[in-house]
């Protein structure tokens, strides 16, 4: 039996969200959460690269085991700007009257979650949690302006790694999966979602 399905692709990325953790990240439990979600309607364009390693074993002239191990994802993201509290916030930027110092000190960047939306063809959504993502230092570039004035992009790269509790390095919602029904992505990014235990509480299947 033949079954003909729509297929569905995608057309563009959408906002970007951001939310800081609060406190260090525990161990032995979920982490927390500021309250605060910044929503940035900025970006250009954002590739996603995976950090993997893959195992494989031949026996009997066959390749019996073939596995892989995602330990990573990397978020490089081109962005028309950042807020400049939330830009301060990520780099861990201590200011004292607008002035803020920079030191060849070892430093460890704060910790947050990424949220992004990627629209589909057929008007639904792939919506995604990074939980637990650091910034990397960007390179800046200055220049001056002429007759034809543009306004450059900058270029950020973010590493989303596994949390330390569950391992757990994405989240995904696809609005358009049967089981999905009555689930919007705002309802989704509400709040950082990292762990499955948290599905029947905030999505009940019986309200």
């Amino acid at each position: 039996m033949f079954e003909r399905k729509q297929y569905q692709y995608s057309v563009g990325v959408e906002d970007l969200f951001i939310c800081l953790m609060d406190g260090p990240e525990p161990e032995d439990s979920l982490p927390t959460y500021e309250s605060i979600i910044y929503q940035q309607s900025n970006i250009t364009d954002v590739v996603i690269s995976t950090t993997s390693t893959n195992f494989t074993k031949w026996a009997s002239n066959k390749k019996v085991i073939n596995i892989t191990k995602n330990t990573a994802y990397g978020l490089g993201f081109n962005l028309i700007g950042l807020n400049r509290e939330l830009k301060d916030k990520i780099f861990g930027k201590i200011r004292q009257r607008g002035i803020s110092f920079e030191k060849a000190n070892v430093k460890e960047y704060p910790k947050f979650a990424t949220g992004l939306i990627f629209p589909l063809n057929d008007g639904t959504k792939l919506v995604r949690w990074y939980p637990r993502c650091t910034i990397s230092p960007n390179e800046e570039s200055w220049k001056t302006q002429n007759e034809e004035m543009t306004v450059d992009d900058s270029a950020y790269a973010i590493t989303a790694d596994p949390l330390f509790y569950n391992d757990v390095t994405m989240v995904e919602l696809d609005t358009g999966a049967l089981e999905a029904a009555g689930i919007t992505h705002m309802d989704f990014l509400k709040q950082v979602i990292c762990d499955e235990s948290q599905i029947e509480e905030l999505f009940p299947s019986t309200p």
